[in-house]
């Protein structure tokens, strides 16, 4: 690089030569990756002079015309070449640019060090520290970026600093308690924000940070389970504009819950959420998820070691399968089947459901196995035999909705004649009958007892007759007496004793 010496009038033209070949520079990368090109730059020590520009020369004598140029060369490189402008130490000069009067200039230095920070992001573990975190302190680059911040001259600027920090203190504590509340603040804000690519960097920023217990504590402060169970339970009704203010917020929920969950054992957290009925969101939702595509993804995450995240991956893919129930007949085979067994889900959750490790699993797998079957016949014996068997047991579970998902199973799969013999196997209308005309006496376990088995004995009959035209099947429950022991129950028996 030509030094700047000589009269004033060779320093101009020294300096008019370095404009003309910056704005040449930027002209061939604005607007597009040539990552061969760039390289050459590199090796031709271009950014090598821009740098020393940068961190030496008289900051009111530096253009914008250098630091966008700087700008497109990180704005248009892929992480490789990013990191390969780590090597040349490109910190100090574009930290010394933070504070430029010029804040175009200021601008651009900030989003060429995002670009750099963001592609150290992307090499080592998202749970380690950033590599570039002693590159930037050095250069007391952190509180520069946070006295930018603090400015508050121009949301670019502002949001691009929020990120550089919380990309910066990955996995480590933010230790000033200012800086920690406000960036936090700040990044958790742009979860709402119009532009995809800040809001996307956003929640990347807030799961980094969330790798650190502190950070995460105060992350969590802006959680409240409730608030977020009722925004996403809330239907999308109203003009155009109202219902995309409801999935706006409902996005910014899932994706602060996201930020949090992602990369941490946090079981305490996870049951939270589960008891919160967050998870049970409107079926609209859900068929707005279904729309992302996300049964690669889920069915992949069956296989985890970790058996929490494998627990969340199948409530979620029974959530799913849920709603699409609700909202197709019931004669009709479910709607998600080709999409679960295009990749191979069916046998996965099978296998899920055969590790037998924990009844949570064994059961959503079982129930989420009915529902794929709806009105089509389980073609695999063993398959079909042991889901069916399961089914029918779960009608006897303590867990009231586990009981009421198990009977909706068995009613889906009633609608195909093979499943239907299967459950109907062991089935017998005298037995029920014997069943529904013990008395209720004895002790309050034994009482309990007889309510529960005339329970499960009801509620397999109403799967097995639901939208089912079976006038045979019919005539002999009422040749059996079903119906008027029914009758009697209700007109005799006391209510409270009386369920659905």
């Amino acid at each position: 690089m030509k030094p700047l010496e000589g009269t004033d009038e060779e320093k101009k033209q020294i300096i008019e030569n370095y404009e003309n070949d910056c704005k040449l520079l930027s002209r061939t990368v604005e607007d597009k990756k040539d990552n061969i090109g760039i390289k050459r730059m590199i090796s031709s020590g271009v950014i090598e002079s821009l740098l020393f520009i940068f961190s030496n020369r008289d900051l009111n004598s530096i253009t914008r015309t250098y630091s966008q140029a700087f700008f497109h060369i990180t704005n248009n490189s892929s992480n490789e070449i990013n990191l390969l402008l780590l090597e040349k130490k490109p910190y100090p000069g574009l930290i010394r640019l933070l504070e430029h009067t010029d804040d175009l200039i200021a601008s651009d230095a900030i989003a060429s060090i995002f670009n750099i920070l963001a592609a150290g992001s992307n090499t080592p573990s998202d749970t380690d520290p950033h590599p570039h975190f002693e590159s930037i302190q050095a250069c007391d680059g952190i509180k520069k970026i946070f006295a930018l911040f603090q400015k508050n001259a121009s949301k670019f600027r502002r949001d691009r600093s929020a990120l550089c920090i919380g990309y910066l203190f990955r996995a480590q504590q933010i230790t000033d308690q200012i800086m920690r509340n406000e960036i936090i603040s700040h990044l958790k804000s742009l979860l709402n924000d119009s532009d995809a690519w800040v809001k996307g960097r956003a929640k990347n920023a807030l799961k980094y940070l969330a790798q650190n217990e502190v950070n995460r504590t105060e992350i969590l402060k802006y959680i409240d389970l409730k608030k977020i169970e009722q925004d996403l339970k809330q239907p999308f009704v109203g003009t155009q504009q109202l219902q995309k203010s409801i999935i706006q917020k409902q996005e910014t929920h899932l994706l602060l819950l996201s930020s949090v969950l992602e990369f941490r054992n946090d079981n305490e957290f996870r049951k939270q959420i589960i008891s919160s009925d967050v998870i049970e969101t409107s079926d609209e939702i859900k068929l707005l998820i279904y729309s992302k595509k996300p049964y690669p993804g889920l069915i992949r995450l069956l296989e985890h070691t970790d058996d929490n995240i494998a627990s969340v991956s199948i409530i979620l893919i029974f959530f799913l399968l849920g709603a699409a129930s609700n909202t197709t007949p019931i004669s009709d085979p479910h709607p998600h089947y080709d999409s679960i067994q295009a990749c191979d889900g069916i046998n996965k959750i099978f296998a899920l459901f055969q590790k037998n490790v924990s009844k949570f699993r064994r059961d959503r797998s079982a129930i989420c196995i009915g529902f794929l079957f709806r009105a089509q016949q389980i073609t695999d014996q063993i398959l079909r035999n042991e889901i069916i068997s399961h089914l029918k047991s779960l009608l006897n579970d303590s867990d009231a909705q586990i009981k009421d998902c198990a009977k909706n199973a068995l009613k889906y799969l009633a609608q195909d004649k093979s499943n239907r013999s299967e459950i109907m196997k062991g089935f017998n209308l005298t037995a029920i009958t014997n069943n529904l005309q013990k008395e209720l006496k004895g002790t309050k376990n034994e009482k309990k007892e007889i309510l529960q088995k005339q329970e499960t004995d009801l509620l397999l009959l109403s799967s097995v007759l639901h939208s089912r035209e079976d006038f045979q099947f019919l005539s002999d429950a009422i040749n059996t007496g079903i119906i008027d022991i029914l009758l009697q129950i209700f007109a005799s028996r006391d209510l409270e004793e009386i369920t659905r």
